[in-house]
This record gives structure tokens, C-alpha cells and sequence, in this order.
């Protein structure tokens, strides 16, 4: 599915990364010497793809025509007959038997009796649905909670009349 054209590969150490993204996902990053970065910048340019030249970290040590293709970005090949949702973190779906996002971890920066993270998720069979999977940890003891994304979708606007609710008034008292 890569439509990504081949930079030039002289070899020389890298200064320049060059942020590929279609839309409004990163895709690739190709490392440069300086006098191929104009030309690599271009040449992308015209695949209709955006590219960033950025600088690089001191540490990082890339040839010149390096280029590093994100599994989660839309340039990825898929593993033979599976093929992956575009929010999926790739990371062993055969083996899981699912796909899954990365999980996001509700954090308040507050000390909070309980960690609760959410992600999607989706079987891998063609008909399956997305899903919405809280998970909660207590100590040793964790928590799984599956929702449709229908079901989390009416738990926002819930929540968010719940959370309204902590702000509004009752006879002159702020109810908390």
C-alpha cells in the first residue's frame, strides 16, 4: 500500500528528518544529508503527501535515503490477509485475536483510588464492530468493562451532563 517514492541513498550521515503525513497522519520520516533534503522534499511533494523537514536529535545515527515507514500510519504493508483498522496499534493481532488501540490512561494528576484506561477494540472477524473496553485496576485486581461504540457514545453525553450537574446551583448552594 506504499505509494512512498525512494529517496536517494548516498550514504552520508543524516542531519535533516524529513515528517511524511498524509492527512493528518504521520506516516514515514526519511533522513537526508543537506544537499539531498530540497530534492527529497519535493519529489514527496508531489505523491500529495506533506513533508516537514525537522531537525535531528544528536543520538540518532541515519544514512542518508533512510526511511522509516510507522506501522500505524496509512503507507504500512499488512501482514498477508490481515488487515487493520486504521486507529489499530498492530502489535500481534493474530495472536490477541483482536485489534486494539493504544490504551489511554484517564489520568487526572491526582492521587485517584482506582487506574482506568480505555482503548478500542474489534475481533478480528470481518463483521465484527469496534468496541469501547474500560479497564479498571484496583491494587492487584483488575476490572474489564466492554461498551458498543453506540453505548460509549451515549455515556459521554452522559457524563457530561453528570459533570454540568457538579457545577450547577440548588437553592443557592453549589452542588459538589
Amino acid at each position: 500500500m506504499s505509494t512512498l517514492p525512494t529517496p536517494p541513498a548516498c550514504g552520508e550521515p543524516a542531519t535533516v528528518r524529513i515528517e511524511l503525513y498524509t492527512a493528518d497522519s504521520l506516516d514515514a520520516c526519511a533522513y537526508t544529508c543537506p544537499a539531498h533534503t530540497v530534492h527529497v522534499t519535493a519529489v514527496v511533494a508531489k505523491t500529495g503527501m506533506d513533508a516537514h523537514p525537522v531537525g535531528m536529535a544528536p543520538d540518532v545515527d541515519r544514512p542518508c535515503g533512510y526511511v522509516h515507514v510507522f506501522p500505524t500510519g496509512t503507507l504500512a504493508t499488512e501482514p498477508a490477509g490481515l488487515t487493520h483498522p486504521r486507529w489499530c496499534d498492530r502489535g500481534d493481532c493474530a495472536r490477541r485475536g483482536r485489534h486494539r488501540s493504544p490504551a489511554l490512561h484517564l489520568d487526572t494528576n491526582r492521587p485517584e483510588a482506582f487506574i482506568v484506561d480505555v482503548a478500542l477494540v474489534q475481533a478480528l472477524h470481518p463483521a465484527a464492530e469496534p468496541m469501547v473496553h474500560l479497564t479498571s485496576v484496583e491494587g492487584s485486581a483488575a476490572a474489564g468493562l466492554l461498551l458498543s461504540v453506540g453505548q460509549a457514545r451515549v455515556l459521554r453525553y452522559r457524563l457530561g451532563n453528570l459533570i454540568d450537574m457538579t457545577k450547577a446551583t440548588r437553592n443557592g448552594e453549589r452542588w459538589t
